[in-house]
Parts: C-alpha cells; structure tokens; sequence
C-alpha cells in the first residue's frame, strides 16, 4: 500500500524540482535589480584624501595638481 514505486518517486522528485525553482524565481522577483547599464552610482564615488594644509578632504588626483603659494 504505502510501498515505493518508480512513479511515486518520479512524482515526488519532479515536486520538489518545481517548489526549488518555484522559490527560486520568487526569491529573484523580490530581489532588487540593478541594471548593467546604470553606472550612475560608481561614476558619483570620489577617492579622497586629508589635506592638511587647507584643513579639508580634497579628490586624490586634485591634490597632485594644486599648487598653493
């Protein structure tokens, strides 16, 4: 009655196959997506640097080029 078949087991496995992909799929639904095309967010980070002669936080590649006299 209760006896393991190759149809039962072929039926479980494809249940367990489509409830894995199933909250797979809902997993990347629910996840924010961020576009390859935007790069909005690395173009607006600016490696800085402390500059003790202004007292202030100056771009690295600003700093080279300054000349204060």
């Amino acid at each position: 009655m209760l006896g393991f078949s190759i149809g039962k087991l072929l039926i479980l496995a494809i249940v367990l196959l489509v409830v894995w992909y199933g909250f797979k799929m809902i997993a990347r639904t629910g996840a924010p997506q961020q576009s390859s095309d935007d790069d909005s967010a690395g173009a607006s980070r600016i490696d800085t640097e402390y500059d003790p002669e202004s007292d202030t936080y100056v771009a690295k590649d600003t700093r080279k080029n300054s000349k204060k006299g």
